[in-house]
């Protein structure tokens, strides 16, 4: 639920999904730290004390922003969990250090049900030799727990791909939709047709049939829950014939995860940078290159990933006058810099489009202009005032002149 409280509305979550987060990530300290990344590298907010967390994770109303990303991070670790794991297995040295970065030593031992008494693997836990025939337990229940949590991380994100790629297949001609996949699953991969055909059904089924669980990692079983229906069959059936339809038509609009025939060379192209006139944001953050010419280098590559060609545009030379080349430094190679982060700043604070410093200069000068001339109208020629205030404008015109030389 939520309220429009006097600054700002606050939230509150379930703490059934707290419960179910807590399985995963074993420690509330944990999911504040992976939260709290966010909040970190945004440049206009700052990390939220722990306090804070804590009480959302007990189910009290806090600002929906905390929430939303708590609920964000449950998503993701439901649908991608292997990135918020160890990126490897355990190791035979220092499996402790290891297993540190999942649980405590009583949650393990808990877990895992060791024949160590708790004093002896809270020792061994804590960098204190065991007896090797302990140890070697040890290593083989963290093993075969491993492997059980790596079987349910495959079946949550295969889940997870046949949902991406359906999602993905509402869009027009998408690198990563359903046709694409298959085209280079059948085409460019050679899997055969009645195996494609199986995967494309099951990765449906598991897609639309089945509600994924978050990792229970004290439990590490298979996270997807079928969801009943009288209509399976019909569906399944459906899906293969979608298949079909779609191997029948050569894939259409499929893109390849190869690369077409393209021009390889690159190209140069020479420009001028501007001056301050041409910044974007409230600094004159380009002083530098104000005025240089700059010979940049510019080539096609392929994205595989993506599956598109990127052009690739690099400065090489930068000229005072367009005749004398010399190679451009790390500033120059960097280019004009747009200011995005001090013009979302002033964004932030204010609430309006900056302008950069020439124009916020010369719209103080020509408000000076107009304040004279009005002074001038109202005065009179006759007014002994009247020299001084042209005197004033005539300045004000030169200070225009000077912004803009």
């Amino acid at each position: 639920m939520a309220r429009l409280g006097k600054e700002r509305i606050t939230a509150r979550m379930h703490t059934n999904d707290t419960e179910a987060l807590l399985r995963f990530n074993v420690t509330k300290q944990r999911i504040v730290e992976i939260c709290n990344r966010d909040f970190e590298d945004d440049p206009f907010d700052e990390a939220k004390d722990y306090s804070t967390w804590n009480r959302a994770l007990n189910g009290k109303e806090v600002w929906e922003g905390i929430v939303a990303s708590i609920d964000s991070l449950m998503t993701d670790q439901t649908a991608h969990p292997r990135k918020y794991l160890p990126d490897a297995g355990p190791p035979k040295v220092d499996l402790h250090l290891w297993m540190k970065q999942i649980g405590g030593a009583t949650w393990w031992r808990d877990v895992l049900c060791f024949s160590a008494s708790q004093s002896t693997f809270n020792a061994w836990f804590s960098g204190r030799p065991m007896a090797s025939d302990k140890v070697a337990e040890v290593k083989d229940a963290v093993d075969q727990w491993w492997s059980k949590v790596m079987y349910a991380c495959e079946r949550a994100e295969y889940a997870s791909l046949g949902r991406e790629l359906c999602e993905a297949s509402y869009r027009e001609r998408h690198a990563h939709g359903l046709v694409s996949y298959f085209y280079t699953k059948v085409i460019e991969e050679g899997l055969d047709v009645d195996n494609a055909r199986c995967l494309f059904v099951d990765l449906h089924d598991k897609a639309f049939r089945h509600h994924t669980r978050l990792i229970d990692l004290s439990d590490p079983v298979d996270p997807l829950v079928p969801i009943e229906s009288v209509h399976s069959d019909f569906l399944r059936r459906e899906y293969g014939e979608k298949f079909d339809e779609m191997h029948a038509q050569g894939y259409p609009d499929a893109i390849p995860k190869g690369p077409p025939p393209f021009d390889q060379q690159p190209w140069y192209v020479d420009s001028k940078w501007g001056d301050r006139r041409n910044e974007e944001c409230p600094k004159d953050l380009n002083e530098c290159l104000y005025g240089l010419w700059y010979r940049s280098k510019h080539r096609h590559v392929w994205n595989e990933q993506e599956r598109r060609l990127e052009l690739v545009l690099e400065i090489v030379e930068v000229s005072p006058d367009g005749e004398t080349w010399l190679p451009a430094n790390e500033r120059q190679k960097q280019g004009w810099d747009p200011g995005t982060f001090y013009f979302m700043k002033h964004l932030h604070e204010t609430g309006e489009t900056p302008v950069n410093a020439y124009t916020r200069e010369r719209q103080e000068v020509e408000a000076k202009i107009r304040d004279i001339k009005g002074k001038i109208e109202r005065s009179g020629n006759a007014s002994g005032d009247a020299a001084s205030l042209l005197a004033e404008l005539t300045s004000f015109y030169r200070e225009i002149e000077t912004l803009n030389s």
